[in-house]
């Protein structure tokens, strides 16, 4: 079955194939024809060197006019070859010359007068076409003028027919070479072509299936040409994809239970409230249980808004000087909380001064925020540390922890989007995988970069490094 790429592919070679062996038939058709017509004339011009001798001697000695009937009928013979004679007055001799007269012609009854002028005048001419008024016949005619002692007293004129037929005959040689010659390009326009779209309908198909949710997809890669490096992108592209889908999976039912875990919850102690089953002193308690779900569903919710927005491009930041120091110990006093109930130790290592970094205050405690949650969900014993630094002119803070630390193969996707790393970094507490994926944008919105470094069972270390806000 051709697809349609294919037959365009296929049609527009043929086309150009055709089109090419038009225009060179033709070339070569005019050129062995202007070839043709040249080889007329030199056999003209040879003829009209072997006649014209004869011609000024038969003027001479009139007995000599056999020898010229002879010559004249073996080129007439052999080249097909006619004469006429233009006789001015000085050229009465000629006129008594039997076989000389009969080809006589008057001036009146020529076609080109204008060619005969020239003649009489000492040029040689050449012209294609009708001679005669009286045989409108095409022929190749040479024009010679006759002298007797220097003085011009006629004109000989040679013709022989045009052989249309011989041209003819080199045109259907030309067709009869350049069909086979078309016909076998074709096949093999036919065969490469269909080995050039092959691949592609194999990546289209690929695209198919893959839309239609099959991401398990490949195509072979064949050569290292365009082709081959489109179909080396699309597998690429159909692994990320893959694995993209398990990660989307992976939300779906990390997402789905961390939303019904609050939802029932909070449904359960709004139920018990309103049908009396909890007492009254009893429901603060609960409505703080409440209160700190709803959170945790806001949070869900953050984060999937924050996704969106990058996805879409319509993430803005506010950004402006900002004082580092008191923005730090905002997040920690929100979280002192956890470190204690935890029994962790924190530690802090802030900059022998104040310092000022370009960007979003609200961004910027995200991103402390998310990371510092982070190492307190992953370190069940020992201590989390912030050290401030100053390092090439950038604020580099080195986020600490002696957790469990994240295994090497998982390193380059801790920050991709829906990675939780549930194969080794369990948690009691569901996870979205969009916290890192969003704290690496944003750092990176604000012209700043992160790193990870982590041993399995030592803990893990976050560097950002922010650029200094300079006052001008």
């Amino acid at each position: 079955m051709l697809t349609s790429m294919f037959r365009r592919i296929l049609v527009v070679y043929m086309s150009v194939i055709f089109l090419a062996f038009t225009l060179l038939s033709f070339v070569i058709n005019m050129e062995i024809r202007h070839y043709l017509v040249e080889q007329r004339f030199v056999v003209l011009h040879r003829d009209a060197e072997i006649l014209l001798p004869e011609i000024e001697r038969a003027n001479q000695i009139p007995q000599s006019n056999l020898r010229f009937k002879k010559q004249l009928a073996r080129l007439k013979q052999r080249d097909d070859v006619t004469i006429n004679l233009l006789l001015l007055n000085q050229g009465n001799d000629l006129r008594k010359i039997q076989q000389l007269s009969r080809q006589l012609i008057r001036n009146r009854d020529i076609y080109n007068t204008s060619a005969v002028k020239k003649v009489v005048n000492g040029q040689i001419i050449q012209i294609v076409g009708p001679f005669s008024k009286v045989n409108r016949e095409s022929m190749f005619t040479i024009g010679l003028p006759i002298r007797e002692q220097g003085v011009i007293i006629g004109a000989l004129f040679l013709h022989t027919p045009i052989q249309s037929l011989q041209a003819n005959q080199v045109t259907q040689i030309i067709v009869l070479i350049a069909i086979p010659i078309l016909i076998i390009t074709i096949g093999i326009l036919y065969y490469f072509s269909r080995k050039f779209s092959h691949p592609l309908l194999k990546i289209t198909q690929a695209v198919q299936f893959i839309g239609q949710g099959n991401f398990n997809q490949r195509v072979p890669v064949q050569g290292n040409d365009e082709v081959g490096q489109l179909a080396i992108t699309f597998n690429q592209m159909a692994v990320k994809l893959s694995k993209l889908e398990e990660m989307r999976k992976d939300l779906i039912a990390n997402v789905s239970h961390e939303i019904r875990t609050p939802l029932t919850s909070v449904r359960g102690f709004v139920q018990g409230i309103l049908e009396g089953v909890i007492p009254a002193t009893d429901q603060r308690k609960y409505l703080e249980i409440i209160y700190k779900e709803l959170n945790r569903l806001n949070n869900i919710l953050n984060s999937m808004l924050d996704l969106s927005a990058i996805e879409t491009g319509h993430l803005t930041l506010n950004c402006h000087a900002v004082s580092w120091t008191p923005l730090v110990e905002d997040v920690i006093h929100r979280i002192r909380a956890r470190i204690e109930q935890k029994n962790l130790e924190f530690r802090m290592v802030e900059t022998p001064e104040d310092i000022e970094i370009w960007g979003d205050p609200e961004r910027l405690t995200q991103i402390l925020f998310n990371l510092l949650d982070n190492a307190i969900r992953h370190t069940s014993q020992g201590k989390i540390e912030i050290i401030n630094s100053i390092e090439n002119e950038k604020l580099q803070v080195c986020i600490s922890d002696s957790g469990e630390g994240i295994p090497e193969e998982m390193l380059d996707h801790i920050w991709e989007r829906f990675f939780t790393g549930s194969v080794s970094r369990t948690s009691s507490v569901a996870r979205t995988g969009l916290g890192l994926t969003i704290v690496k944008y944003l750092v990176e919105k604000m012209q700043g970069t992160i790193e990870v470094q982590s041993t399995v069972g030592v803990g893990t270390i976050f560097t950002l490094r922010f650029p200094l806000y300079i006052c001008e």
